[in-house]
């Protein structure tokens, strides 16, 4: 299966394709450069992959939350291609990117999140506990907390938009690590010493994204119709009113 992610949600700009049992991606940090660089960057990538827009089975992006403007521009981007070759999409949460990718590293014992460690029971566990949040501004963070064992995804906590602060009930059966900006915003969200790990640089990256899409079956996808942002702030509003 041949997969294109677009990702434009933070201040990064990210593209990858995954081409059977091969992913190749392209990171880059551009705050004010989405709209003139993911595009050309997702067709490098098809050209780096050997295909084109035809061979495609499937367009992704990341929805969301995020940066309101970059998200709309993934988004459109990723619709305008899907819609031109009558292809399906599904789309990828911001905050569910980070937390694979804190897996990814962790069970490899890569990046600053280091490996998997010791737990009561029996010895190393490939799996652990993800709280994320993003710097959503005006005083707030996108935040969510995820459980991954064995490559299995879990939500124990429901995305939301808040003032900053993280739940406090663990069962501590896995490490706790956190990924985000958020925690660079707000250091003092990492005081009371839940996790045992942190990457507050961390920025949702194609490659992960896709390693995550390439397990996920086609019961979540969607037609172009139907893919639309996840800004969560406007939806939080909605509800309060």
């Amino acid at each position: 299966m041949n997969i294109l992610y677009l990702d434009s949600s933070t201040e990064a700009c990210t593209a990858g394709v995954a081409i059977n049992d091969r992913i190749i991606a392209d990171f880059a940090i551009a705050p004010r450069g989405h709209a003139q660089r993911l595009l050309p960057m997702a067709e490098e990538m098809l050209a780096r992959a050997g295909i084109g827009y035809p061979d495609l089975d499937l367009v992704a992006f990341g929805r969301g939350p995020g940066s309101f403007t970059g998200v709309r521009i993934a988004t459109a981007m990723a619709q305008g291609i899907a819609m031109a070759r009558d292809l399906p999409m599904m789309g990828m949460s911001s905050l569910e990117c980070l937390a694979w990718g804190a897996w990814r590293r962790f069970k490899d014992g890569t990046g600053p999140l280091g490996g998997p460690v010791e737990h009561s029971g029996s010895g190393p566990m490939d799996g652990l506990d993800v709280l994320v949040a993003i710097d959503a501004r005006m005083g707030e963070i996108y935040r969510a907390g995820y459980r991954i064992i064995d490559g299995q995804l879990t939500v124990i906590e429901p995305e939301s938009v808040g003032p900053p602060g993280l739940p406090r009930r663990r069962d501590r059966l896995v490490p706790v690590v956190a990924v985000g900006s958020g925690f660079a915003r707000y250091p003092e969200l990492l005081d009371d010493g839940l996790a045992c790990s942190h990457d507050s640089q961390a920025l949702p990256q194609a490659d992960d994204a896709l390693d995550f899409l390439s397990r996920t079956g086609r019961q979540q996808w969607l037609a172009p119709d139907q893919a639309i942002p996840h800004y969560l702030r406007n939806q939080v509003a909605t509800v309060a009113t």
